[in-house]
């Protein structure tokens, strides 16, 4: 009997069918004579097939058919054709089989065909074949040993088994030993124990072993997670991901214990470097509370990857275990994910919120620019503003005293200064804005007229003393019923850390007191994304709780006092949504917008409008471009001195990209700094993105 062994290195490129069954149990044909012009022409292949197989095949194939009973040739051709072209080698095979179905050595040549097109389960099911006609047969082990041990298979405890046998057998010993050495352990096969839960270094192992040169590398050991150490066989595997920095941030409370399916996540996010912020909008997940606002942003950017699911809808089950063969087979997939990564814009999200019609448009009234400015803008768009912000109540504390004490005496307040004694013209506005049925809103800041600048120290006098912040809520609350207006709007800025809590205690009060009046609380809070380091003095999701409507101020990253640069950036727009979704729903989210600019020169900088930034480009003949980093419109031009200006503003097309982020997350919608400083570009920019919103009056 014929005995051959083919070895991995064969190449074939078609995938054939499945081995159909034990072919050992077909009809043996009976015998009959073989006339001598067929052993001629077997013969003379045999001396041709390794200078000329062509020829070669072509006397097997003559031979074969007029010895149509003689297995010899129809094995031969079908041998010497697996080797080019295994999908037409096979029948021939299979036809070889039915003349004998006891030539082993024909299950041999079959697997090692399917092995090198990776059919592995084909593959194994011959290499059985061959072992069920000649048991213990040491070159249909091999095949098994090879199969188990690909990486696809990695059933390594059985590969390992049959190895060691075969390391007695004299012409496969060094090839045993060989892959011995290159094996890894049986703790990264998922078949062993597959329904046991994987644990913490397992789950590291069993992810990097998919790489070759993982065993090879040189790293430090691990710090032992609580005084263990991770076991002998996966510690090489743990090393080389500290060392990589994998495990950078993530808490292993022993190296043995189930590793929950959060962790997995982190980690896989780790080793395959997925961002915080590659996915579009959050996933609709039920189950994550008390999990981290980072936390919950890696696991929707793994989920928008598709490297992992929910467990079902709306639940990802964070401190749910897996299973060694459910984990095994995860990496499998994200490795063939992240085979051919993606763009993020390419990834899963969740399907898109229902288009934005009109969008809730709140815009802030200051002191510029002219109040008839002003008031103008409230009666020309009216039908499309839901609401205005006025800004004439300030803290008596933080106005400068003389004019203080007047209004202090018209108003009759303790805490607060109000808009009826901030003049005629003010009191007409807020009686403009509830004709129009624009919603007034009294805005409460911390905002020091004296200095310019937000002022930590009043929010700490107010709120720390539980007399003075119940007064201060009642006396808001009084005013608003007072002078009938629709909300409030605080604006604390640049508050102490101290006061993270009692802020959020005093915003639960306020809450409390405007809800009785029938009246809505907004709060504003500054822009913060996972890149911020450090707990901030805002308590984004415990704020967001206490309040109707949320406010995210995305602008002014570049001020008067700062150089030019943009007013924002569109990206920097997009981290800040995405954080503040893991803490609060999009229908509370208004999104701030400036429809200004600044124009720079010689180190300090004049706000302009958006017409007049329009007006001195075409005054100079300067070309107004949009910067491609912010999305935000810039340009410059020489003052007729030769002075350098620099402007940076937002323009009808960064108006446009900032509105659809609104559309594109579902947001209640936008918050403009400040009214009558827009143009008619910036409504036809919404009216490109919302299209419920009107035309000017």
């Amino acid at each position: 009997m014929k005995r051959m062994l083919i070895l991995p290195i064969m190449i074939v490129t078609v995938l054939c069918a499945d081995v159909a069954g034990p072919y050992w149990a077909a009809p043996v044909a009976q015998a009959a004579a073989v006339p001598a012009q067929a052993v001629a022409l077997y013969q003379a292949g045999l001396a041709a097939k390794s200078t000329n197989p062509a020829a070669a095949l072509k006397d097997f194939a003559r031979a074969a058919k007029l010895a149509p009973h003689w297995e010899q040739p129809v094995y031969a051709e079908g041998a010497l054709l697996a080797s080019s072209n295994f999908k037409a080698a096979l029948p021939i095979l299979m036809h070889a089989l039915q003349l004998n179905p006891r030539d082993d050595t024909v299950w041999n040549i079959i697997g090692w065909g399917y092995y090198v097109q990776r059919n592995f389960h084909a593959a194994e099911a011959a290499f059985r074949n061959q072992l069920v006609l000649a048991p213990n047969n040491p070159y249909g082990e091999w095949g098994l040993a090879n199969c188990y041990a690909d990486s696809s298979v990695r059933q390594f405890s059985l590969a390992r088994s049959i190895l060691l046998r075969l390391t007695d057998v004299s012409p496969l010993r060094a090839l045993a030993l060989r892959m011995l050495a290159q094996l890894p352990p049986n703790a990264v096969d998922t078949t062993l124990d597959p329904a046991a839960p994987v644990s913490y270094e397992d789950a590291i192992a069993i992810a990097l072993s998919y790489h070759s040169n993982i065993l090879a590398a040189k790293a430090v050991p691990v710090h032992a997670a609580n005084g263990q150490a991770p076991g002998a066989s996966v510690a090489p595997y743990v090393w080389f991901a500290e060392a990589r920095g994998d495990l950078n941030g993530l808490s292993i409370p022993s190296f043995s214990a189930p590793a929950p399916r959060l962790w997995i996540a982190l980690l896989l996010a780790h080793i395959y470097g997925i961002n915080q912020f590659d996915y579009l909008r959050p996933f609709a997940l039920t189950d994550m509370t008390g999990v981290s606002v980072g936390d919950a942003m890696y696991v929707n950017s793994i989920l928008a990857t598709n490297i992992m699911t929910t467990v079902s809808p709306g639940v990802f089950a964070p401190a749910a275990t897996m299973t060694r063969a459910e984990y095994g087979s995860l990496i499998a997939h994200a490795n063939s994910v992240m085979g051919k990564p993606k763009q993020p814009s390419q990834w899963l999200s969740p399907p898109a919120p229902a288009p934005v019609q009109h969008p809730w448009l709140y815009f802030f009234s200051t002191s510029s620019p002219t109040l008839s400015a002003q008031d103008a803008d409230l009666a020309a768009n009216r039908s499309n503003m839901s609401a205005v912000g006025l800004t004439d109540y300030p803290f008596i504390a933080d106005f400068p005293s003389g004019s203080a004490r007047t209004r202090e005496a018209i108003d009759h307040t303790q805490y607060l200064l109000t808009a009826l004694s901030a003049g005629p013209a003010v009191v007409q506005e807020l009686k403009l804005a509830q004709t129009d049925g624009v919603r007034p809103f009294l805005v409460l800041a911390n905002y020091n007229d004296a200095t310019n600048q937000p002022n930590p120290q009043i929010v700490n006098q107010m709120l720390q003393n539980a007399a003075t912040r119940t007064g201060l809520v009642q006396e808001v609350a009084h005013i608003v019923s007072a002078e009938g207006l629709a909300g409030v709007t605080v604006d604390f800025e640049n508050i102490w850390p101290k006061d993270r809590q009692v802020y959020v205690t005093f915003m639960s009060e306020l809450h409390q007191a405007l809800q009785a009046e029938g009246a809505l609380t907004m709060i504003c809070l500054p822009e913060r994304d996972m890149s911020t380091g450090g707990q901030s003095p805002y308590a984004y999701a415990a704020l967001a709780r206490q309040a109707d409507l949320v406010m995210l101020i995305t602008y002014d990253e570049h001020t008067p006092n700062s150089g030019p640069g943009p007013i924002a950036t569109l990206s920097n727009d997009q981290r800040v949504i995405q954080y503040a979704l893991q803490q609060m729903p999009a229908s509370k989210i208004l999104l701030g917008a400036a429809d200004y600019g600044y124009n720079w020169s010689g180190g300090s900088a004049q706000e302009v409008s958006m017409a007049q930034a329009d007006a001195l480009a075409q005054a100079h003949g300067a070309r107004i471009t949009l910067d491609p980093a912010s999305y935000s419109a810039t340009f410059s031009y020489h003052s007729a001195s030769g002075t350098l200006h620099t402007v940076w503003y937002e323009n009808s097309q960064s108006i446009a990209a900032i509105a659809r982020l609104v559309q594109s997350f579902g947001l209640r919608g936008l918050a403009v700094w400040h009214l009558g400083s827009e143009d008619a570009h910036f409504w036809s920019a919404l009216k490109s993105v919302f299209p419920g919103l009107t035309p000017p009056n």
